[in-house]
C-alpha cells in the first residue's frame, strides 16, 4: 500500500506541478504526522545498521535480524502512506471499521485463551505482549467523542476482554497491561473530569455496581481459571526463594532459570562488554551453562529470557544500543504526536511502555510474529493519526 501510495503520488504531481508552485501548500512544511513518520523509519534504519555491524563481525545467521527488517520495511510503507494523501487516508466509516476489527482481535484473543489457555497458537508471551499492542491502540479510541457512545462502550467492554485474554495467557511478563491502563484511566479521567461523582449517571452507577458485584462473587467462586492465575503468581515467589536456597533445583523452574541465566549473562558482560560474543557463542554458553548446573530446562533455551540482557551478551554495547535507539524512536513519536494527535500517542505510548516490560522477562523480538505485530501496530497509530488530518 505504500509502494502505491508513492506511485500514484508521483503521477498525480506530474500532471499538477504547476499547481504545486503557485499553491499555497508548496511552501507549507510537513505534517507533524508526516515527521513522527520519518522519525520511525530513521529509528528503525539506525537500530537496523547498528545490530548489523556486530551481527557481521561475529557471523551470525543473518535469519535472526528478521525482526529488525520487518520493522525497516513496515515504516518505509508507513512513510508513503501519510506522506502523500488523499491517496489513502481513512474516513470516517473506515476509521470505525479499523476500530471494530481491534475489538474484534480483542475479543478473539479472550476466545483463544479462554479455551487453549496458554497453549496459544504461538509463543505465548510474544502473543500476548501483540494482544496488548492491539489493547493499547484501541482503549485511547474508547475516549474519541466522534465516535458514537454506544460504539465506544463496546470498544470499552473488548478492551478489557483483550485484558482478560493477556491475563488468561497466564504470560506474567505481561501483566504490566494492567497497570499501564489502570495509570492511563486514571490520568484520562482525570483529564477529562469523570472523577467528579455528580456527572455520574444512574445507568453509570448501576453498571459500576453490577461490575464491582461480579467482581467480589468472582473471587468468592474462585473459578478453576482464576484459582491457576494466582497459583502461577504465587508461583514467583516459591521459586525465586528456591533459587536463592537450592539454586540447581530452581534453575528447572520458569523464574529460577531466568534469574540464574541473568547472573550468569551479567558475569559475561563485565568479563567481555564492548563487542559480546555473538548470538552462536551465546548459545552455546547457556547449553554450557545449563550442563554445570545439570538443569535441562536451561539447556534447551536458545536466548536469556531478557531482551536487553541478550542483545548485550551476544553483541555487546552496539547490541543494547541499538535496542535503546528502537524505544527512543517511539519515545520521540510520542512527543512529536501528543499536542496535535494525542490518542495516537497515547496508543504508541502504551505500546513502548508493553514493549519495554515484557522485554524484561522474555527475548521477544526472536519471534517472527512479534516483529510483524510492532511494526503493524506502530504503523496503523501513525495511519490513524494521519487520518485526522484528512478533509472529512
Amino acid at each position: 500500500m505504500g509502494f502505491w501510495a508513492f506511485l500514484r503520488s508521483e503521477r498525480v504531481q506530474r500532471s499538477n506541478i504547476g499547481l504545486q508552485f503557485t499553491g499555497h501548500g508548496a511552501f507549507s512544511g510537513p505534517s507533524p504526522v508526516e515527521e513522527a513518520a520519518r522519525i520511525w523509519l530513521f529509528a528503525c534504519l539506525a537500530a537496523t545498521a547498528i545490530r548489523i555491524i556486530p551481527h557481521a563481525f561475529w557471523q551470525d545467521d543473518w535469519d535472526r535480524r528478521h525482526a529488525e527488517i520487518r520493522l525497516l520495511l513496515g515504516a518505509m510503507a508507513t512513510v508513503a502512506l501519510v506522506k502523500w494523501p488523499p491517496f489513502y487516508r481513512l474516513m470516517g466509516t473506515q476509521k470505525r471499521r479499523l476500530g471494530d476489527a481491534l475489538a474484534l482481535a480483542c475479543a478473539m484473543g479472550m476466545g483463544v485463551t479462554a479455551v487453549y489457555g496458554r497453549e496459544t497458537p504461538l509463543h505465548a508471551i510474544a502473543w500476548a505482549v501483540s494482544l496488548s499492542f492491539l489493547v493499547c491502540l484501541l482503549a485511547p479510541m474508547v475516549l474519541d467523542p466522534h465516535i458514537s457512545a454506544a460504539r465506544r462502550r463496546l470498544w470499552a467492554v473488548t478492551v478489557l476482554m483483550g485484558c482478560m485474554g493477556v491475563v488468561l495467557s497466564q504470560s506474567r511478563g505481561v501483566y504490566g497491561l494492567l497497570i499501564w491502563l489502570a495509570l492511563a484511566g486514571y490520568v484520562a479521567a482525570s483529564n477529562r473530569t469523570l472523577m467528579q461523582l455528580s456527572t455520574f449517571r444512574l445507568r453509570t452507577w448501576l453498571g459500576v455496581g453490577i461490575a464491582f458485584g461480579s467482581f467480589i462473587w468472582m473471587l468468592s467462586a474462585q473459578p478453576t481459571w482464576l484459582t491457576t492465575i494466582f497459583q502461577r503468581l504465587s508461583e514467583v515467589w516459591v521459586e525465586a526463594s528456591l533459587s536463592q536456597s537450592n539454586p540447581g533445583e530452581a534453575a528447572n523452574t520458569s523464574v529460577g532459570s531466568r534469574l540464574f541465566l541473568w547472573s550468569r549473562a551479567l558475569d559475561a558482560i563485565e568479563a567481555q562488554p564492548w563487542f559480546g560474543y555473538g548470538k552462536e557463542n551465546s548459545i552455546a554458553m547457556i547449553k554450557q551453562w545449563g550442563q554445570e548446573i545439570n538443569s535441562a530446562q536451561v539447556q534447551k533455551l536458545g536466548h536469556l529470557h531478557h531482551e536487553f540482557l541478550d542483545a548485550w551478551v551476544s553483541h555487546g554495547l552496539m547490541g543494547i544500543i541499538s535496542l535503546l535507539v528502537l524505544a527512543t524512536g517511539m519515545g520521540l513519536v510520542v512527543r512529536k504526536l501528543w499536542v496535535p494527535h494525542p490518542r495516537a500517542a497515547q496508543g504508541v505510548l502504551g505500546i513502548l511502555f508493553m514493549h519495554l516490560t515484557a522485554g524484561l522477562s522474555n527475548t521477544n523480538m526472536v519471534h517472527n510474529y512479534y516483529g510483524a505485530m510492532l511494526s503493524l501496530s506502530i504503523s496503523l497509530a501513525l495511519v490513524m493519526a494521519a487520518s485526522e488530518e484528512a478533509k472529512h
